[in-house]
């Protein structure tokens, strides 16, 4: 008589097949670099004007988003999860590692700190202003590109073959006279010495101009009347740029904007205080209600993708769109206290 296998037998085969096939798609890359919602930053704890007034009651947010590259495991999963969402890794790297893009936004949020100091100081009435270098800044170096190895990160490039550069729109504009696959000199200036470096022009995949494989930002240098200083705890990326203006008005002014309340925002900040659009707000608008946010600034070509997501989640929250500072501002003291 055949014995019968017990019923459990073939669970455990289940079981088997699929560790094996969740371990497998653990290891295997999907090209694909995973958005999801991150954390906030109480202002309050992250930025401090000399001689400033002591922030009043309530709290003012920056919002961060996660970003990482992401296995086929993480993708299958994510795609179930509506408050993530993803991006081919060439779209969002644009050639760089990890750590490269992480360095990039790094060098993006200092950026952004000198034009919220500078936009926030002359909202309350500062004589602050931005001096803006002559050449462009070297913000990050693609991987697999003609300067890796050649050019890093903080050099500032002042002249490509014969042409000079004086600001970092010059740089594509310049390279549009060369031909892909030409030695062209780059003069930069590194550590205080000024370097000639022969580099190879490549072509990069959508782009029809030569390139040498590098993503770059103008050098500015703010003149801030109250020091400011800020602690960006890590994170990375231009888009607390006008939180942290609101945050240093308030403390320059002693006005306070929250009211008591928890409010977050999220914009690129320029030093003339105009807000710029930024990515991933549909993950913004998750982590600020996790917060405890229900009032959310937010660029005004952003404001569109924000209300649909909170709708789409039955979030109950107010979001503003605005176009510059002073409209944020307008925006915060004509609300309720």
């Amino acid at each position: 008589m055949k014995r019968r296998r017990p019923w459990w037998a073939g669970v455990l085969w289940v079981v088997a097949l699929l560790a094996i096939a969740v371990a497998v798609l653990w290891y295997i890359p999907s090209g694909q670099v995973a958005i999801s919602p991150g954390i906030t930053g109480n202002l309050k704890q992250m930025i401090e004007v000399k001689d400033g007034h002591k922030p009043g009651p309530g709290k003012l947010l920056m919002v961060a988003i996660d970003v990482g590259s992401a296995n086929e495991l993480q993708y299958l999963l994510g795609r179930l999860n509506p408050t993530m969402a993803f991006q081919p890794q060439q779209l969002v790297l644009g050639g760089l590692s990890m750590n490269q893009y992480v360095q990039y936004n790094n060098s993006l949020m200092q950026q952004s700190q000198w034009s919220a100091e500078v936009a926030g100081e002359r909202l309350a009435g500062l004589p602050a202003k931005v001096i803006t270098v002559p050449g462009a800044l070297v913000a990050g170096v693609a991987k697999t590109g003609a300067a890796a190895g050649k050019l890093k990160p903080g050099d500032l490039i002042t002249q490509i073959g014969p042409y000079p550069v004086t600001n970092y729109a010059d740089v594509r504009q310049v390279m549009s006279h060369f031909k892909v696959g030409e030695i062209v000199n780059i003069t930069v200036k590194r550590n205080g010495q000024e370097m000639v470096i022969p580099i190879k022009t490549t072509h990069i995949p959508g782009d029809p101009d030569p390139a040498v494989g590098v993503l770059v930002a103008p050098l500015q240098r703010p003149i801030i009347p109250r020091p400011v200083a800020i602690k960006a705890q890590g994170i990375g990326g231009p888009s607390a740029g006008m939180m942290f203006a609101l945050e240093i008005y308030e403390q320059v002014t002693g006005k306070n904007l929250a009211k008591g309340h928890i409010v977050a925002g999220t914009g690129e900040i320029t030093p003339t205080g105009q807000v710029q659009v930024i990515g991933g707000v549909q993950q913004k608008v998750v982590t600020v209600y996790r917060a405890g946010a229900r009032l959310f600034l937010v660029p005004k070509g952003n404001y569109a993708a924000a209300e649909s997501m909170a709708k789409k989640l039955g979030y109950h929250m107010t979001i503003l769109p605005v176009s510059n500072i002073h409209q944020a501002l307008k925006d915060l003291e004509s609300q309720g206290s």
